[in-house]
């Protein structure tokens, strides 16, 4: 699953700017699958799942910036962000520096990847 981000190319995130790094295309394709995979069932992933499940070097705090990465080509593709799936094992919400409504998005997220019959119809993976 090809990215519509760019090795090298530099966005302007959050008021910082953003490198697209090697690894960063090598995990946000798989990032990608993984969380097509969540959105069809209608769940949601923890940090620490998404971690481990795709074996993804980075530290559990480090995975923002390949979310808001991965947010942007979401953007680019005119879909929802599928980072909204992405919660906290312990709070069950997105991390504090998510912009945007998580559960609007989540919604978005599911009548996208499961179609407008489901949408409402989020499933509680934990």
């Amino acid at each position: 699953m090809d990215l519509l981000l760019n090795r090298g190319e530099t966005l302007p995130i959050k008021g910082r700017n953003v490198t697209v790094t090697p690894a960063d295309v090598e995990w946000l394709p798989r990032m990608r699958s993984y969380l097509i995979g969540v959105a069809t069932t209608g769940g949601t992933a923890t940090y620490g799942s998404m971690k481990t499940d795709l074996g993804i070097p980075h530290a559990i705090n480090g995975l923002g910036r390949l979310l808001d990465l991965l947010s942007e080509d979401c953007l680019r593709r005119d879909e929802p962000s599928l980072a909204s799936l992405v919660v906290s094992s312990t709070t069950g919400e997105v991390g504090l520096s998510y912009s945007g409504n998580a559960p609007s998005e989540r919604t978005l997220v599911y009548k996208h990847w499961r179609g407008p019959r489901f949408a409402w119809e989020p499933i509680d993976s934990r």
